[in-house]
């Protein structure tokens, strides 16, 4: 008698059928993965391919169903080599029950051609965990080759830019230590490559301000940029070398964000600006200079016209004594040639100044106009050229109580000189010293022949106060000083200059309260090679006063 199936079997099918749906649908993942699947048997031959496998490799999937796999898609390698399934690392799997993965190897087509594949051949073991064979599962990755292959010419573009540059750069992390140094920043601070990299970047090179007080890395600019995110430039500051020096940089400090948006570090980019600045700094004198050359023309031209009514006010006046003292004579015959001597020692004294001011507002206007006279070189008697600083000067001393001598100038022999050149420089020495000396006091000017019998050698040697070390030391450089209230010091400027167009040298010795001796050598005779030739800085070839 049979008896009817219990409510289970009702509701549950036979286990072969559900086996067999399992079958089916485990074949239908293995189908439709993108990856390719193989099953392989201890021989290596095929026992499943995957529609993608047959797909990448120009296959049927019958084509490949029984067929060894490493002499058809896994033969050779990449350099054209033959490779022996023995190395073959898919091969091991069934061999040394490993699982081997693999990203370096080539699949080769049935057309013959290959591509870059990853793989991970997994060993299959059976319920007594016996080797049975491998599945391998693998992708094509050409594209991801492509790409690998960009990104790293992208990186050998940019490493090529940066090793270029001639900008110095630093990639820093968030401790300020140096994770990339391009050459240009090496040479520039006198490092050797690599010699920088995990370095700290403030305390290597960033440490002392230009005025050589300690740099607080806290209220660095550049360590701000990897604190506070923002980007932070500066050119005042100074980047100090490896031996010890230092140069004026301009810099700008760019934060450096991951892929989350923290903060990783930042980037500088810097650059020795030494002669940005003296170039600056020379441009800033040109344009002073320009103003200067245009008021000097302006007072120039206005001196010129001042001076018309004096020479000839002095002219009247010539001929009004002329006229008048011979009759005064006739009556106060003893007051009254005195009178008239001095008269004419004032009226020689000021036709002589004012033809002199003529002379230098002559070269203002020369100057002005882009010429500088060259000199005129001619046999000199120094005697006569101190007489006539002297004469020009005599009143003035006078007024201030001040002796003006000499001594064994008559003795000196021609010298070959600019007259103008030279009285202008003994004129600016003794009218600086007159000032300085207290009453009673005086100015000498002695003459020497020297050892040198190719030289002469005179001392203007004054009683006055002296000069501070600060103010003699620097007295005949570019950063000459003056003491006067009204003083521009270019009066040593005009000394310096004149000497040494004479190609002659000058010194000074000064004590405060012992007063002042400049030492001049001048050569006796002038090479005529050596003359300087006119400076001509305009196209206008004729001039005018």
């Amino acid at each position: 008698m049979s008896h009817p199936p219990n409510k289970t079997q009702q509701d549950n099918p036979p286990i072969s059928q559900t086996l067999r749906q399992l079958e089916e649908h485990h074949a239908l993942i293995l189908r439709a993965a993108g990856e390719g699947i193989f099953g392989l048997d201890l021989e290596g031959r095929h026992t499943f391919v995957n529609p993608a496998a047959s797909k990448m490799l120009g296959y049927e999937p019958e084509e490949l169903i029984g067929h060894p796999s490493h002499s058809l898609w896994h033969h050779t390698k990449s350099d054209g080599s033959a490779y022996p399934k023995e190395d073959c690392p898919i091969y091991g799997a069934y061999k040394d029950g490993q699982v081997h993965t693999g990203d370096s190897d080539v699949f080769w087509r049935k057309d013959g051609t290959s591509f870059p594949a990853e793989y991970t051949s997994t060993p299959i073991r059976d319920h007594e965990g016996g080797l049975v064979g491998a599945v391998v599962v693998f992708q094509d990755i050409t594209y991801r080759r492509q790409c690998e292959q960009a990104i790293k010419q992208f990186r050998r573009t940019n490493d090529m830019i940066l090793q270029a540059a001639g900008e110095g750069i630093f990639g820093l992390d968030l401790e300020g230590c140096h994770t990339f140094v391009n050459p240009a920043a090496n040479a520039l601070l006198g490092y050797e490559p690599g010699e920088l990299l995990g370095k700290p970047s403030h305390l290597t090179w960033h440490h002392t301000k230009s005025d050589g007080s300690p740099y607080p890395a806290e209220t660095c600019p550049i360590y701000k940029a990897y604190k506070d995110g923002l980007v932070h430039q500066g050119n005042e500051e100074v980047f100090w070398k490896k031996d010890g020096t230092s140069f004026p940089a301009q810099y700008t400090s760019t934060p450096i964000w991951d892929d989350q948006g923290m903060l990783a570090g930042a980037v500088v980019t810097f650059q020795d600006i030494t002669e940005k600045k003296r170039m600056a700094a020379q441009l800033l004198e040109e344009a002073k200079l320009a103003e200067v050359t245009r008021v000097l023309g302006d007072i120039g031209h206005d001196i010129k016209n001042m001076l018309m009514p004096v020479l000839s006010g002095a002219d009247l006046l010539k001929d009004e004594l002329e006229e008048q003292f011979p009759q005064l004579l006739e009556i106060h015959a003893k007051g009254a040639e005195m009178s008239y001597a001095n008269c004419q020692d004032l009226l020689k004294m000021i036709e002589t100044n004012a033809k002199r001011i003529q002379d230098r507002v002559r070269e203002i206007a020369d100057a002005v106009k882009g010429v500088t006279s060259p000199p005129h070189f001619v046999p000199c008697q120094i005697h006569d050229i101190v007489a006539g600083v002297y004469e020009t000067l005599r009143t003035y001393a006078k007024e201030k109580g001040i002796a003006l001598n000499t001594a064994n100038l008559e003795a000196l022999p021609l010298v070959e000189g600019d007259e103008r050149r030279l009285f202008n420089a003994l004129y600016n020495l003794v009218n600086n010293a007159i000032p300085e000396i207290p009453r009673g006091g005086s100015v000498t000017i002695r003459g020497d022949k020297g050892t040198n019998p190719d030289m002469i050698e005179l001392a203007v040697v004054d009683t006055g106060r002296g000069m501070p070390p600060e103010v003699r030391d620097r007295l005949f450089t570019p950063q000459a000083i003056s003491t006067k209230k009204t003083g521009t010091g270019l009066g040593t400027k005009i000394v310096k200059d004149a000497i040494d167009l004479h190609h002659g040298q000058i010194r000074v010795e000064s004590e405060e309260g012992k007063g002042s001796t400049f030492h001049i050598r001048l050569p006796i005779l002038q090479q005529a090679s050596s003359q300087p030739k006119a400076q001509v800085h305009s196209q206008h070839k004729e001039v005018t006063s």
